[in-house]
């Protein structure tokens, strides 16, 4: 049976019980991390002197109850009571979705009153094709006594006459039938409407865990209840739009938002929000490593090692050295920055309703100035790509997102995701081809007298050439970057020449990775030779 009892529960309280009461509690502070959220609800009450139970209604199943934190400042705990294997179910209803529902209801009954109108239209409709069908027998009855002229004119008359007002009111009904089903349908789109936004405000979980308090007072007091909880239906990351004006002065207008979305079965309302990036349920122990014992042995020896070889990476946490707190524009966003993580805590409450929410609150925009230029590997590419370099001034760190927009003069031209930026660091960001930049690598093969390809069993010779043209109307700063082959072997020698001779070789670090700075401007052309020689000895392969 899934219950916690607190030790001093186990003082079953009889007649010492005073009272009993009954305190609602609601959600008022919530604390979102990556993968889970820690919920403070808080309920108040006036209690007298004495011994009494307190129940607590309002609170949902809590997965851990173990780390379910009550604090009752003024009073002394005799004992906690826990249900929840028998839930109490609890009227959730609220204003708002009362308003709704009888939103709904109101809809409904215009919808039933406009199809008893068309029952009553149909029925006219049928009522008049019944009295013309009479009349047409009647006009073709045959008479025992023949009429009299005026007689026969008089029954033409009254035939024709009553025929008439029967298909003008069959006419009539038709219309006002098809006006009516018209209207039928504009209701139905409402109701579902109506029904939708209803149903968004009803997806709290309507089963609630019983919770009791059996406390002493001291004196006459009003009593602070706060009861905090893990949830891990509760999910945020940041969501990034980058935006690059060009010109003279290149700047970046960064958009932020943080999107949250909660399952937790309980809504949120005008809560205290705070995110953060902190991340409870991380390891927070360092790893302990296991001495590693090495043998040799003969070739020919076959042993089983019974030594049990644990190995464990140590994952390093880059902190900071002290708290650090900033203001964002117009203090809507408190922005906190200590060893735990980053903070942001909402000056405003805010709301968030259960499953059916995806909610985007917005940060403070910044800018930063910004150098651009353009890149292109021709091994791989076909055009250049305008890449932006920045500097993060901000004095906070941009997390990472799995997904960021990035437009140029508002316009959208792509998305990626962004690897985040720590504060006074710089970065590089992709803004898309730029068509007019082309590039293209060709290797040249063997031919009569020609450069190109030459390989024999042990030697292979080859020539690149890379052409870059600009079609644009404008200068470009371009950084062209190539590879050429290395080796770990001293058997095989690998030697390389280019012209012109590159800007940078071994690119952050990588071997034969080569960069040509060059400066294009409109309408010209450059190009790059690239050869390199791979020697090894007879008898071994190249792979």
């Amino acid at each position: 049976m899934r219950f916690i009892l607190s030790l001093s529960a186990t003082l079953m309280a009889s007649a010492a019980l005073a009272d009993t009461y009954s305190v609602a509690s609601r959600v008022s502070a919530v604390t979102v991390y990556p993968s889970e959220a820690l919920i403070t609800r808080k309920a108040e009450l006036e209690v007298p002197a004495g011994r009494h139970r307190i129940v607590v209604r309002g609170l949902p199943d809590v997965e851990l109850v173990s780390m379910l934190q009550v604090n009752h400042p003024g009073l002394e705990r005799m004992g906690l009571y826990l249900r929840q294997d028998f839930p109490v179910h609890e009227d959730l209803d609220t204003p708002e979705r009362d308003a709704a529902e009888a939103r709904v209801n109101e809809i409904e009954a215009e919808i039933a009153a406009v199809r008893r109108a068309v029952a009553e239209a149909r029925l006219a409709a049928e009522g008049a094709e019944a009295v013309v069908g009479f009349l047409g027998q009647l006009g073709r009855a045959q008479a025992t006594v023949l009429p009299t002229a005026e007689q026969l004119q008089d029954l033409v008359d009254t035939l024709a006459e009553q025929t008439a007002a029967a298909h003008e009111t069959i006419l009539r009904s038709e219309a006002e039938s098809a006006e009516i089903q018209r209207q039928v349908e504009d209701l139905e789109v409402r109701r579902a409407a109506a029904q939708a936004e209803l149903d968004a405000l009803s997806q709290q979980n309507k089963e609630r865990m019983y919770l009791a308090l059996d406390v002493v007072a001291a004196t006459d007091t009003s009593v602070p209840i706060t009861i905090s909880y893990p949830a891990y239906e509760v999910s945020w990351s940041p969501s990034y739009e980058f935006d690059l004006e060009t010109g003279a002065d290149p700047v970046i207008t960064l958009r932020r938002d943080i999107k949250i979305t909660q399952g937790t079965g309980e809504d949120w309302t005008n809560v205290d929000l705070r995110v953060s990036t902190s991340t409870p349920n991380q390891r927070i122990s360092g790893t302990q490593i296991y001495p590693e014992l090495r043998r040799i042995e003969d070739p020919d020896q076959l042993q089983k090692s019974t030594q049990d070889q644990r190995l464990y990476t140590a994952h390093a946490t880059s902190l900071d050295d002290a708290p650090v707190m900033a203001e964002a524009a117009e203090s809507r966003v408190l922005v906190g920055r200590s060893e735990a993580g980053v903070t942001y805590s909402f000056a405003e409450p805010v709301s968030i309703r259960s499953t059916s929410e995806l909610v985007f609150l917005s940060l403070a925009p910044v800018t930063f100035a910004a150098e651009v230029s353009a890149i292109a590997a021709p091994i791989r590419d076909q055009t250049a790509y305008r890449v932006a370099k920045i500097t993060n001034e901000t004095g906070q760190e941009l997390l990472p997102s799995e997904s960021a927009a990035f437009f140029i003069g508002g316009e959208l031209v792509g998305r990626q995701g962004f690897d985040g930026l720590i504060a006074e660091a710089e970065g590089e960001l992709g803004f898309g081809p730029i068509d007019g930049l082309r590039v293209s690598r060709v290797v040249l093969e063997q031919s009569e007298g020609e450069r190109g390809v030459i390989s024999r069993s042990n030697q292979r010779n080859a020539t690149a050439e890379i052409e870059v043209e600009n079609l644009t109307q404008e200068a470009w700063a371009l950084r062209i970057t190539d590879r050429v082959p290395y080796s770990e072997q001293e058997d095989l020698q690998v030697t390389w020449s280019a012209s012109p001779t590159p800007s940078e070789v071994n690119v952050e670090k990588q071997r034969g990775i080569l960069a040509w700075d060059l400066d294009l401007q409109p309408g010209s052309t450059r190009a790059i030779t690239l050869n390199t020689r791979l020697d090894w000895p007879d008898g071994k392969v190249l792979r």
